[in-house]
This record gives structure tokens, sequence and C-alpha cells, in this order.
């Protein structure tokens, strides 16, 4: 065979492995996790999805460590208080995971519950460190809900009961995706038989960029600086004219609608409507129909995914911009947890070829 091989650019179409975890069917907008679809599992109880997602098997008792391994020892909360409170919240996270205690054995479910039991800990005391206030109170009970707990020490308020339905919506939509960035990143770093704690750290690092689950902030400050529907058709002719992006619009992985954002945007004008979020909701409405316009006139369909109307969801429960990726991280570190010990089965190192395109020994440069 002769030629320049082919290969496809951000490994687009490619398998690069196997897994029972979740499966995403872009042809026909549909999303499941271990073979039940999403819109069931948004009923569910939190925590018997992230047992699903773990183990197979819808069994609360395997997720105890998730209410008892939270609270940081004095050891992390110095850690935490020497970083100061300058750093992004998502730097934070990837900073002091690896330097996070942990349970049971190396790299195991257990050890593993332990660390992501603490993400929501660290994210709320940095929250309340960056306001000047006192540490947050954990709350140890075991039977407690784990998402209010966060919300709770995060705000300083406990939710009401219609905040806390989205927001566990919410966290169980984004909880796992398959093959994402996020992911392959933790399976690159797995497969090198990298430690747990540093397998997550760098699965953060790959969720903090604007093109993965920094979307959603950057699509919320795209709805602020545009500030009213009436000026969202200006603003997409500007955007499209100068070959910007709208972050949070269009998903490699659907040719139809995410279905995530098929549940999430009702409910963000749900919880927007009748606030000062409302602005911000319709904004977004209204950027997204004049995006939609636009690309119908070139032939395409692109559509909001999940990130684009999480921003008004969070503000309105009293989450900053600044925080919804870490927020973003604490359901998406179950998913990378499923696919580290899933990984562990059969380990093979990820090293793929690269196409060289430089001068070979010899040859005079052009």
């Amino acid at each position: 065979m002769t030629g320049k091989p082919e290969y496809s650019k951000g490994l687009e179409g490619v398998i690069a492995g196997e897994t029972s975890i979740s499966h995403v069917e872009g042809d026909v907008g549909r999303l499941s996790y271990r073979g039940v679809d999403i819109h069931e599992l948004i009923e569910w109880p939190y925590l018997d999805v992230v047992s699903l997602v773990l183990t197979g098997a819808r069994s609360f008792p395997k997720m105890e460590p998730l209410m008892k391994s939270g609270k940081l020892t004095c050891r992390e909360r110095a850690c935490l208080r020497a970083m100061g409170n300058e750093a992004h919240p998502m730097r934070m996270l990837q900073g002091l995971i690896p330097l996070l205690e942990t349970r049971g054995e190396t790299d195991s479910l257990e050890a593993g519950l332990s660390i992501i039991a603490k993400i929501p800990t660290l994210i709320a005391t940095y929250r309340q460190q960056q306001l000047g206030n006192e540490d947050p109170t954990y709350c140890e009970d075991e039977d407690g809900d784990y998402l209010a707990n966060y919300l709770t020490m995060f705000t300083g308020t406990a939710p009401s009961q219609k905040a806390l339905d989205i927001f566990k919506t919410v966290q169980i939509l984004q909880l796992e995706h398959s093959y994402n960035a996020g992911t392959f990143t933790a399976l690159v770093a797995a497969s090198t038989l990298a430690p747990l704690d540093s397998v997550i750290s760098a699965a953060v690092g790959a969720l903090f960029g604007r093109l993965h689950g920094g979307a959603d902030e950057a699509a919320l400050l795209d709805a602020k600086s545009v500030g009213s529907p009436e000026a969202a058709e200006a603003f997409i002719e500007q955007l499209l004219g100068s070959k910007g992006k709208l972050m949070g619009m269009g998903h490699r992985e659907y040719r139809l609608v995410d279905p995530r954002a098929k549940i999430l945007k009702p409910l963000a004008a749900e919880l927007c409507q009748g606030t000062e979020h409302e602005n911000t909701y319709k904004t977004l409405d209204a950027l997204e129909v004049a995006f939609n316009r636009k690309m119908a006139e070139k032939g395409k369909q692109v559509w909001a995914n999940l990130e684009f109307y999480k921003g008004p969801v969070y503000e309105a429960l009293g989450i900053p911009a600044e925080f919804f990726t870490a927020t973003f991280a604490i359901s998406r570190s179950v998913g990378w947890l499923a696919h580290f010990l899933e990984s562990r089965e059969e380990n093979r190192i990820i090293r793929p070829k690269a196409l060289y395109v430089g001068k070979l020994p010899g040859e005079e440069a052009a």
C-alpha cells in the first residue's frame, strides 16, 4: 500500500476500548447508564444511580463511604488554606486531590469513594474561605442527603426541595458520558498504572477546558455579555462573521438534540421564572434560536448541549460561574472512578502512533 496513511483528527470515530458503563447513541439522541435510559434514571435517588454506574447494581449500602468519608482532616484543611484564595476552583481541585487521605486498599472502590466524598467538601470549604467565613460544618449523618449537604455547605443555607430536585437531576445527567475527553484522559493516566488520585486529578485538568466541562461557564458569560434577548441576533451575526464559537452549542456525539439538554432546558425555565435569572435564561434561549436559524440557512442542525442551560440553573442555586465546572466534577468523578475500575480488569498502556510530517534525517529544510 502506498500513499500517506490516514488518521482521524481528534480521534473522531476511533474505537479506543470497550465499556459496559454508559452508551451514547448520538444517531437517535439517547443516553443510558448500564442499560437504563437517562429519562428513567433522573427519577431514581442520586446514590442509587451512583451505585449503578460504579457496581452495575442499584444498591445504596455500597455507597455509604460517600456520606462517611467527606469530612476533611486537619492536614487537608491546612493544605487548602495554604493555597490561598486566588486560584480557580478547578486548579484547587487538581492540586489538592492527590493530597487527600483515602480509606481502604489503594486503588479500590472504597478508596475511590473516599476521594469522591471529599470533592464537594473541598469545593464548599474553598468557597467559604474565599468569602472570609468559617469552614462549613460537614454533615456526618450517613442517612443525610449527599447533594443537599453540598449545597448547604456551599451556600450556607439548606436548599428548598424544588432546588434540590433540580440539582439532583443535573448531577445525574452529567454523571457519566462514555469516552469523553476527561474520561479518556483518566484512562490514559490509568493505563500507565498511575495511582487513582493522580488519575482523577488528570481528568479534572481536562474537564477544565472551555471545549469540555468549562463550556457551562463560557456559555453563561456569553449570555451576560449579550445582556438581553433582543441583542441575541446581532451577537450571533457578529460571532459567526468572525468565525467564533457559541460555547455549549452542538456536540460531537449527538446528531439529534442532546437528550440531557432536552431534560434540562424546561427545568431551567421553571427554576428561573420570576427571578433575577430569568433574563439570562431568555437570553440563552434567544441565542439558541438565532444560532439555529443561521445553521439552518447552511443546511445544518446544531442544538444546545447540556452545558448551555446549566449556567442559569447553577446561578439560581447560589453557585457562581467560576464554581460551575468544579460542581460538575462532583458527579463526573463517579464516571471517572467507574472507568478506572473497569480499566484495571484488563489493563494495557494507551500508546497510539503519530503520523510524522517533519523532515527525515539527511533531508534539507525546504
